[in-house]
C-alpha cells in the first residue's frame, strides 16, 4: 500500500509571494525617500555651499553589515527605514541628519525606545566630532541623553549637531533630535576621544 504525502505549499507560488512582499517594502521605502527629499530644510541645506551632503553608513562594507549594529541590525523597515541623509559643515562644524524612525523602535506602545534614541544620538554626535579628532576615529567616553518629550515612532526626524570643543584627543559635541513640528525630543552632550585603532 502505497501513502502519498501532499505538502501544504506545494502549491503556493513562493517567487511571487517574495516579489510582492520586496515590491511593497520597496514602495514603502520610496515615499519615506521622497518625504525626506520634499522637507524645505533639505531643499535650503542642498543650496547651502558651506554644508557637504552624503548618506549614512556609505563607507560600511555589504559583508560587514551582518556585524554592524546601527548599518546593519537596525537598518530597514520598522526601524531606521533609509540611510540617513547627512549634511555637514566642516566650517561650521555642525551636521544636521534627517533620518526615518520606524514602527519597531518603541518601548511602551507608540513610544520610541529610549535605548535606541540614545543610540541615535551617539550617532549623530560621533559623526559630526570624529573629523576634527586628529586620529579621524574616536570612542564614546560619556554620552548624556536627556529625553524632553514622548518620541513617536513611524516619523521623520531632524538630528541637529555641533562640535563645541576640541582640546588635543578630544572632542566635545551636543545635539538635539526634533520632529517635524520643531519640538525637541531628546538632547544630548557627549566627549569624544581619539583613537587610532579600536580593539
Amino acid at each position: 500500500m502505497s501513502t502519498i504525502t501532499t505538502d501544504p505549499t506545494k502549491y503556493l507560488c513562493h517567487s511571487n509571494l517574495q516579489d510582492n512582499s520586496q515590491i511593497d517594502e520597496q514602495q514603502y521605502i520610496n515615499s519615506i525617500e521622497q518625504q525626506i527629499f520634499s522637507l524645505p530644510i533639505v531643499k535650503e541645506l542642498k543650496n547651502d555651499s558651506s554644508y557637504r551632503e552624503s548618506r549614512g553608513y556609505e563607507h560600511i562594507k555589504e559583508e560587514q553589515l551582518n556585524h554592524h549594529f546601527t548599518a546593519g541590525t537596525l537598518n530597514g523597515k520598522g526601524k531606521v527605514t533609509v540611510k540617513p541623509l547627512i549634511f555637514f559643515s566642516e566650517e561650521k562644524k555642525e551636521s544636521v541628519t534627517i533620518l526615518h524612525i520606524g514602527d519597531h523602535m518603541c518601548g511602551h506602545i507608540g513610544i520610541v525606545h529610549g535605548g535606541f534614541l540614545s543610540t541615535i544620538m551617539d550617532e549623530l554626535l560621533a559623526r559630526t566630532v570624529i573629523p576634527f579628532l586628529p586620529d579621524k576615529n574616536g570612542a564614546t567616553a560619556y554620552l548624556h541623553v536627556n529625553f524632553r518629550k514622548p518620541c513617536k515612532p513611524d516619523q521623520i526626524v531632524i538630528g541637529r549637531s555641533k562640535t563645541t570643543k576640541l582640546e588635543r584627543k578630544k572632542g566635545y559635541v551636543e545635539g538635539t533630535l526634533e520632529n517635524l513640528e520643531g519640538v525637541v525630543v531628546v538632547d544630548a552632550n557627549a566627549l569624544f576621544i581619539s583613537v587610532k585603532k579600536l580593539e
